[in-house]
């Protein structure tokens, strides 16, 4: 059980919670920079540390009963999320949400609850829960719209993603695959399909599908399937953002197969002073590779530095791990751990190599 936190404690950190943040289109979850405040990730540390307690109360009618619909909402079948931990890390650590007083949960529930089996609103709370962690609870409500709507791609790739936050990669590529085979042509389904694979050690099937959905960046289809609510892999020839975060991972990839002339050939539209805003990680690790940038340039950002550590610094130590640096590899993701923003997929990435060290060393 995780340890008590003062009501006090917990208003601050839900007050810090990141309630308005939505990734843009262009921006895959979780792999982009952020400027979030640094109390945010003070305040998130403290969650891991201390946990959280007491549940706020959902809506209730005039008699005290959970209001009408709310039973049946999924989520609040799962377990409590500022009780439980979202997970157990793959180092042994747990892992917990982030409160939300700010009523967007509630907001979204109260909606929902008025039509307990539409697909759209299921997907909609369970969406509005990332915002504060809160995985476990989304998960319960993509699997209750797959269960209404199985051909829905939709439910398959969110609820995908989150297996991915929570260190749950067989599962995460199960979810995705069907999210492909629903979907081809969805650009973020590949990325995180993509990233799945890598995170569970597959990086040449990592490449494959990366490289699967660039080779779609012209096709007339997935040119017409373009829309604002559905980025297609066309993405990867119209958005520089897109394209910028889909060729790192798949350098990553290739490089980790050891396919070192694919990679070059993957990256060799890359200069500086490209009009990158948003995946400015990504493109700093990919200025490393011509030689713009160096390893402890981005390892020691400033202040004001437009990415996270966690994120730029994984780049940096997947590329000392393909030069045989094990050691400095260490180093740096033992550094990346440190971050308390643990659904970040620098963090998670950083986590999944320790770990196959850890299993490597002691012969697993």
């Amino acid at each position: 059980m995780p340890g008590f936190m003062p009501s006090s404690m917990r208003s601050f950190m839900a007050g810090l919670a990141p309630s308005s943040f939505v990734p843009p289109r262009s921006v895959p979850a979780g792999g982009a920079s952020s400027r979030w405040p640094r109390a945010l990730a003070l305040a998130a540390g403290l969650v891991l540390v201390a946990g959280c307690q007491g549940a706020p109360d959902g809506p209730r009618d005039e008699t005290g009963e959970a209001a009408p619909g709310l039973a049946q909402n999924p989520a609040h079948q799962a377990p409590d999320p500022l009780t439980e931990p979202q997970v157990i890390s793959l180092l042994g650590e747990e892992l917990y949400a982030i409160e939300d007083t700010t009523g967007a949960i509630a907001a979204a529930d109260s909606v929902l609850a008025e039509a307990p089996d539409d697909v759209e609103l299921l997907i909609d709370a369970g969406r509005v829960r990332r915002n504060f962690w809160q995985y476990r609870q989304a998960m319960a409500l993509y699997t209750r719209a797959i269960e209404l709507s199985p051909d829905d791609w939709r439910p398959y790739r969110f609820r995908g993603h989150r297996h991915i936050s929570l260190r749950e990669f067989d599962r995460a590529i199960d979810d995705l695959e069907a999210a492909r085979d629903r979907a081809p042509l969805n650009w973020d389904v590949s990325y995180h399909l993509g990233l799945a694979y890598f995170l569970a050690g597959r990086f040449g099937d990592a490449a494959d599908e990366y490289l699967r959905c660039f080779a779609l960046e012209d096709d007339p289809e997935a040119r017409a399937a373009a829309s604002d609510s559905f980025r297609s892999c066309s993405a990867n020839a119209d958005d520089l953002e897109s394209r910028v975060a889909m060729t790192e991972w798949t350098v990553r990839a290739l490089t980790r197969a050891g396919r070192h002339d694919e990679a070059e050939a993957q990256r060799d539209w890359v200069e500086p002073g490209l009009p990158i805003e948003t995946n400015v990680a990504y493109y700093q690790n990919l200025l490393m590779d011509v030689g713009a940038v160096t390893a402890d340039d981005l390892l020691n950002p400033g202040p004001d530095a437009p990415y996270r550590l966690e994120t730029v610094g994984y780049g940096v130590a997947n590329r000392m791990l393909v030069a045989g640096d094990t050691a400095g590899a260490r180093e740096v993701l033992e550094r990346l751990m440190e971050d308390p923003w643990w659904p970040g997929f620098g963090r998670i990435s950083a986590e999944a190599e320790l770990h196959r060290m850890g299993q490597a060393s002691s012969g697993g």
